[in-house]
This record gives C-alpha cells, structure tokens and sequence, in this order.
C-alpha cells in the first residue's frame, strides 16, 4: 500500500475528498484527498483501492440501556 501523507499536518488519516474527480484525473490517479486529522481538502496521487472513502476511525459505540 502507498503511504499517503498529509501536506499540512503530515498525518496518514487521508480519505477521498467530497469533491467529486473528473475521469480524465482518475485516468491518472489524480485525487481530491481530505485528512480526517485537521479536515483540509488537497489534490493528490493515489492508486485506487488505496484510500477509502469512509472515515478511517469507527464511531463510537453507544451503550444501550
């Protein structure tokens, strides 16, 4: 798996963005990425199956009572 990184925050928690990415960028495994750590949108490169589109924690399970 390719490391991908954060320009701002260099944190590894990147998901696609809300962006939608034109098909000739897909051709070329050009990106909008979003870090889940500070929440800044960028453009980058990533090889598909690589970065998710779901956040990468799981919510919190909430106790039923």
């Amino acid at each position: 798996m390719i490391s991908q990184k954060c320009p701002k925050c260099s944190s590894s928690r990147i998901r696609r963005g809300y962006r939608p990415t034109p098909f000739l960028l897909k051709i070329l495994f050009r990106y909008n990425l979003l870090c889940d750590n500070c929440n800044w949108e960028f453009k980058g490169f990533a090889v598909p199956g690589t970065v998710s589109n779901k956040p990468s924690r799981k919510p919190k399970k909430q106790e039923s009572t």
